[in-house]
């Protein structure tokens, strides 16, 4: 974690040209895609470790602001894709496990070519609430609205909305029970 931070330290005026914001103490270590990196902000003490695949796609350039805004103290584990082509928005505090995917958008065959890469895509806004905890390999796609503290299980698919404080885990990903239990006592 030393080289870590240290690599993050000397890489930290790169950072600030590159990103359209990049807060204080915050670590992206050796991605492998960086795409539109000007229209991607990230929070204060954020950790994105190795293997990231960070992408804001061409449908969201002609937008102003960030398309893809990470909060403050978020960790991402490793081998994590982000792919904003509308609007992507992970609040302060969330955890991302290895493997997550986050995606805002779906190829389609609208336009009658046979690969989708040739036809235009459905973009629908995602939110990953404050204090949520996304599982393992879990995947959150277009138009998934994620609530606060809720705790995604490993491998689910998240398609719509989660309510605050749910625990949700299947393929599609369907609300089990509450983080309630969780958390501590108010301190009094």
């Amino acid at each position: 974690m030393r080289r870590v931070a240290l690599r993050a330290r000397l890489l930290r005026p790169h950072r600030l040209r590159q990103f359209h914001s990049f807060g204080r103490n915050s670590i992206v270590h050796r991605p492998v895609w960086l795409y539109g990196p000007d229209r991607i902000s990230v929070g204060d003490d954020v950790m994105i470790l190795t293997g990231a695949w960070l992408s804001v796609e061409r449908p969201a350039w002609e937008r102003p602001g960030p398309a893809l805004h990470i909060g403050d103290r978020v960790g991402v584990r490793a081998w994590c894709t982000l792919s904003a082509a509308d609007s992507v928005i992970i609040e302060d505090d969330v955890v991302l496990a290895s493997g997550v995917t986050v995606v805002d958008s779906n190829h389609t065959w609208r336009n009658g070519h046979p690969n989708v890469l040739y036809n235009p895509l459905d973009t629908a806004p995602v939110r990953i609430g404050a204090g949520t905890w996304v599982g393992e390999r879990s995947v959150v796609l277009a138009g998934a609205d994620i609530g606060a503290g809720c705790l995604i299980g490993a491998h689910s698919v998240v398609s719509g909305v989660i309510p605050d404080h749910s625990v949700a885990v299947g393929a599609p990903a369907r609300v089990v029970g509450n983080t309630d239990h969780l958390r501590p006592p108010p301190s009094r």
